[in-house]
């Protein structure tokens, strides 16, 4: 059998076995109500302005099913210019915020350009709006990194625009996962904070937007002498004068006498 042929058969087959997986995802899709059935709207927006904001997530869920004993996952993808940090999700947590699991160590000084991108999932109960309306709202904080300096002669704008997308939406509910679903299943942490993994189906979402962003101020690398310059004639003047004011408040050394004191007479 010529090479060419052994190609040709080779492709058959990618060919075939990928078609047959698509029908079979395909079909699971259709046989699984919960996945079949139900559908998000996810809006998002960044509250407030600066590299300290809120980030609020609304989603509304379309489901014939009864989704009051189901938990709503949201995974999210925060680009290396921007960060949750755990230990004040922790805190807001203890106040009623949301459940939350971050599985990577956040370094909250690192600059952007030195930054990966963090994985965070947080976990929320749906709230029932009308028939077959779900409703699920978290806002939590996000800050922003600084960025790298750049040239203002190269750039229109001096300002960096940080784009956070929405995030997967997932469903975690008490009646488990039928057999028709468990194709379309995927691990991910369990609530409330993880690591655990548990059975999750996806939620196919829709957005009017495609997500939020942010517009970062970002330094001019033309000023940069000019910032040197000033920067090292403040800090000595600055050095000189608190020099100067603990040279005058300074008191005088007492004089230390080298004679030493009479002694008593002997009797």
């Amino acid at each position: 059998m010529s090479r060419g042929v052994v190609c040709v058969v080779v492709s058959v087959v990618v060919m075939v076995s990928a078609s047959s997986s698509s029908s079979s995802s395909a079909s699971s899709s259709l046989s699984c109500p919960v996945v079949m059935q139900t559908s998000g709207q996810v809006e998002r927006r960044l509250i407030n302005a600066g590299f300290h904001r809120d980030l609020e997530t609304t989603v509304f869920l379309s489901s014939p099913e009864d989704l009051d004993s189901c938990v709503v996952l949201l995974k999210e993808t925060f680009p290396p210019g921007s960060f949750v940090d755990p230990h004040q999700l922790a805190f807001l947590r203890a106040l009623g915020g949301p459940d939350f699991y971050v599985p990577q160590i956040i370094n909250v000084e690192t600059p952007e350009h030195q930054s990966p991108r963090v994985i965070a999932y947080f976990f929320t109960h749906v709230e029932e709006m009308t028939d077959g309306r779900w409703l699920a709202n978290i806002s939590v904080p996000i800050h922003f990194r600084y960025h790298r300096a750049w040239s203002g002669q190269n750039q229109p704008s001096l300002e960096a625009h940080v784009h956070i997308p929405h995030p997967a939406v997932l469903l975690h509910c008490d009646a488990g996962v039928s057999d028709a679903c468990s194709p379309l299943v995927h691990l991910e942490p369990c609530p409330p904070a993880g690591p655990q993994l548990c059975q999750w189906l996806p939620v196919h979402t829709f957005s009017t937007s495609e997500g939020a962003v942010a517009s970062i101020p970002v330094g001019n690398t033309d000023l940069l002498d000019t910032v040197l310059l000033t920067t090292t004639c403040l800090t000595a003047a600055a050095t000189l004068l608190i020099l100067a004011a603990l040279a005058k408040k300074t008191p005088p050394s007492p004089h230390t006498s080298s004679s030493s004191a009479p002694l008593p007479p002997l009797s």
